[in-house]
């Protein structure tokens, strides 16, 4: 087995901790990845693995790479057993779609080998995944690969070797040790390994989920629809706290997001006409017919019963006419609806009494709604 290490002094260690906990150190993380000889760990072999770690020592980011020798179980046992080495006392693995390939064909491995299983202990932390449980903004790439991702952020890769290429270039390395094949194999590890830090940025978007964030102002906007009518938009600005790198946006059925950088815009259609809020305690209430709403029976009880019935969950209401904005999920700030079995909830605008607390409300319900729609 030959230990190929290398310090990657380019790369900073400040990282953008967006995917991580707050409270999380460098010297926790081991990022890694895997090369193997095919797709099933039931007649296919792990024959390099890579991983990058902060080294206390040096200050900087290190990598470890892998790389067994030849075909041989003896020669895999021990490359997974350096690899249980340099996984011991990490918390976090992070890697992209390892929860789909890497870590089952790595436990399936360790267990042909007889060996024990080193990373039952580590939290795992997928950046694929948790770049698609936010598939607004990444609906239009073709696909959601991770070379595809690093050109959304533009890193730029070394490595030209394909996941089928690299399988023969092992085969070719594994028979003839020839030092420039061993390195594309190397090279092609690397630039897996640097990607996967290179998307890092990207994890700043969780700080719409977060309330991280600072609303900096609100307006109105006059644009024309798809017919030429003007149609009244209210935008929202916001300000992160750090920065993503790269412009981003979702278009959903309620709204329309962009991120560059610091700067978030949200912008929403504004409705015309009369809604109604339904009061929950119904039982407290009478309806109006002539009237169309309910009042509190404390008041009805004061209006000839002729002209009052009790209200049900249905018709026990006050009609709104005004000015509305969609309103998806629970913000704390009255909803209101067409009609009782109405699934879609509004909020009356501008929002009365004006809060930052109840704006910040509302607009974290459309971000939340608005970024994981699928």
């Amino acid at each position: 087995m030959i230990t190929n290490k290398s310090y990657l002094c380019s790369l900073s260690t400040e990282f953008d901790f967006g995917f991580f906990p707050k409270d999380i150190s460098l010297s926790d993380l081991l990022f890694f990845d895997i090369e193997t000889t095919g797709l099933s760990p039931k007649n296919s072999q792990v024959f390099l693995i890579g991983l990058i770690q902060y080294s206390c020592e040096l200050q900087s980011l290190e990598c470890i790479q892998l790389l067994a020798e030849n075909t041989t179980p003896k020669e895999e046992t021990k490359l997974l057993t350096a690899f249980s080495q340099l996984a011991q006392g990490k918390k976090y693995l992070v890697h992209f779609n390892g929860t789909t390939f890497d870590l089952p064909y790595l436990r399936h491995r360790y267990e042909v080998l007889q060996l024990s299983y080193p990373l039952d202990l580590c939290t795992s932390l997928d950046l694929y995944r948790e770049l698609l449980s936010m598939p607004a903004f990444f609906r239009q790439m073709p696909n959601h690969k991770q070379k595809t991702f690093e050109l959304l952020v533009q890193y730029q890769r070394k490595d030209q070797l394909s996941g089928k290429e690299m399988i023969k270039a092992y085969k070719e390395y594994a028979h003839s040790k020839a030092s420039h094949t061993k390195d594309l194999l190397l090279l092609h590890n690397l630039d897996d390994l640097k990607g996967m830090i290179a998307l890092l940025p990207l994890g700043n978007l969780r700080q719409l989920f977060q309330h991280s964030y600072e609303i900096l102002h609100t307006e109105e906007l006059q644009e024309p629809d798809i017919t030429g009518t003007l149609q009244t938009q209210i935008l929202f600005t916001l300000a992160l706290e750090n920065p993503v790198p790269t412009q981003l946006s979702a278009n959903t059925s309620f709204c329309y997001i962009t991120v560059l950088k610091e700067k978030v815009k949200i912008k929403m259609p504004l409705f015309e006409g009369t809604l109604r809020y339904f009061y929950i305690d119904y039982k407290n209430y009478y309806y109006l017919p002539f009237e169309d709403e309910a009042i509190h029976k404390s008041v009805a009880s004061y209006l000839d019963s002729s002209h009052r019935q009790k209200a049900t969950a249905a018709t026990c209401y006050k009609k709104i006419s005004g000015q509305f904005l969609y309103a998806p999920g629970l913000p704390d700030l009255p909803l209101l609806r067409e009609e009782y079995h109405s699934k879609q909830h509004y909020i009356q605008w501008p929002i009365s009494p004006f809060s930052d607390t109840k704006l910040k409300s509302y607009l974290h319900e459309i971000l939340k709604t608005a970024i994981t729609q699928k």
